[in-house]
């Protein structure tokens, strides 16, 4: 592997502009120095000139869901999302995805959450029968599910999940009641408030963060009480004091999941375009484009939107995250990164550092991803180099030169 200088950048290190005119040094896939100085021995490297240029950490999508797809993990990477966080997925599916990644710079890399703690008859079967309904394994994979209905079953489940690779546990906490889909009945299933902290308190033993799906304000009060480190969307309900309190007093974070929820909601759809006008695959565009649609009446992005305002305004931790999966219209690997940074900053307030912090450094904290996140001597060199400043204008985003993973760069402008 070649030994490469970045030389005359701006380096963003994930948590703040450290350089307007810096020089990043990569060998054996690892940053190995980071100065304003030129290195004196400079003609003995591959010198890629970033003048008029930013050199950000690899972009991390903190929810997404690949299942066997690797396409997903390629076409993540074109937009410069090096590590993506797989938020429920079939065991053999995603030891198959990891083993591919790890022998390859070219496919974005993942952690997972394995299979989630799901009950029989509960979320999210009906999403899944909705999207891959053509899928004829489908039902099969459904009944070979947890059905997580004790302590005992708790504990089970999270050393099972362990011992299949998965770095992280996720709760399931839906009940359909802002979703328009074909339920047989709602509410649908969930664990109960028990179950869950004994699911959590088993993931806490085992080293592992407990994040968990919830949609409603109710359903986030429950889990945030059951101890969960995380929310994996954030609510389609009006913010109220409950909510703030309750995050602020368990520390926990959110991953809103806008670009997502714009789709299901049918809302503020064409914001979308500007990051599909690049797309000449018809059907990418279009599954890029759609919408979902299922969000029933008073289930709102702009309930979402002030939600994220709120939270953040309260010092509660914000990742970027997207929900994006091949079944989902109205997501795209990596594109919707984009797409959810764009809101973060034009609907919710966010200035363009604090934008791809979550997207970087705030993911690495918050998941203890020691090994990326952030432009860091010893770190691995997932980089993004970007034409323009995005920490200025996150629109910047849109022009990007160069792509490494692992110190080996693979996207080319």
């Amino acid at each position: 592997m070649p030994v490469t200088l970045i030389a005359n950048v701006r380096i963003f290190d994930g948590v703040s502009v450290i350089s307007q005119c810096g020089h990043v040094l990569i060998e054996s896939g690892k940053i190995q120095e980071i100065s304003d100085q030129t290195p004196s021995s400079a003609s003995e490297y591959t010198v890629i000139d970033g003048s008029g240029c930013t050199l950000i950490p690899g972009l991390i999508d903190a929810h997404v869901h690949v299942f066997q797809d690797l396409t997903f993990l390629q076409t993540a990477m074109q937009y410069g999302v090096t590590t993506v966080l797989d938020m429920h997925n079939e065991s053999e599916w995603f030891q198959k995805m990891k083993s591919v990644a790890n022998g390859r710079n070219d496919v974005a890399d993942l952690h997972s959450a394995g299979l989630a703690a799901t009950v029989k008859h509960g979320w999210p079967s009906a999403i899944l029968r909705l999207t891959a309904a053509e899928d004829p394994g489908l039902e099969t994979r459904i009944s070979g599910w947890p059905n997580i209905t004790d302590e005992k079953i708790a504990d089970e489940y999270v050393a099972t999940n362990k011992r299949s690779g998965a770095s992280f546990i996720k709760l399931m906490q839906e009940d359909g009641c802002a979703l328009n889909l074909p339920f047989p009945a709602r509410p649908i299933p969930t664990p109960s408030l028990e179950i869950q902290k004994a699911i959590v308190e088993a993931a806490h033993r085992n080293d592992m963060l407990a994040v968990a799906h919830a949609l409603t304000n109710h359903s986030v009060l429950e889990v945030l009480n059951a101890g969960v480190d995380g929310i994996t969307h954030s609510s389609l309900e009006p913010i109220n004091s409950s909510i703030i309190e309750a995050f602020q007093k368990t520390n926990a974070f959110v991953i809103p999941t806008l670009a997502v929820h714009a789709s299901g909601s049918g809302e503020d759809s064409h914001t979308r375009e500007r990051f599909a006008a690049d797309l000449v695959d018809t059907a990418q565009k279009e599954h890029f484009l759609g919408c979902l649609h299922i969000m029933l009446p008073g289930f709102s992005i702009h309930n979402a939107y002030e939600q994220v305002r709120s939270l953040k305004s309260a010092g509660v931790d914000i990742l970027c995250g997207t929900d994006s999966s091949e079944h989902l219209a109205g997501t795209r690997a990596g594109a919707s990164v984009h797409h959810e940074l764009w809101l973060y900053v034009n609907r919710c307030g966010f200035t363009p550092i604090e934008a791809l912090a979550s997207a970087t450094s705030k993911i690495e904290e918050r998941f203890k991803l020691r090994d990326r996140g952030r432009i860091e001597i010893g770190r691995q060199a997932d980089l993004v180099l970007v034409k323009g400043d995005p920490t200025e204008c996150i629109d910047a985003l849109d022009e990007i030169i160069g792509v490494w993973r692992n110190g080996e760069r693979v996207v080319t402008a």
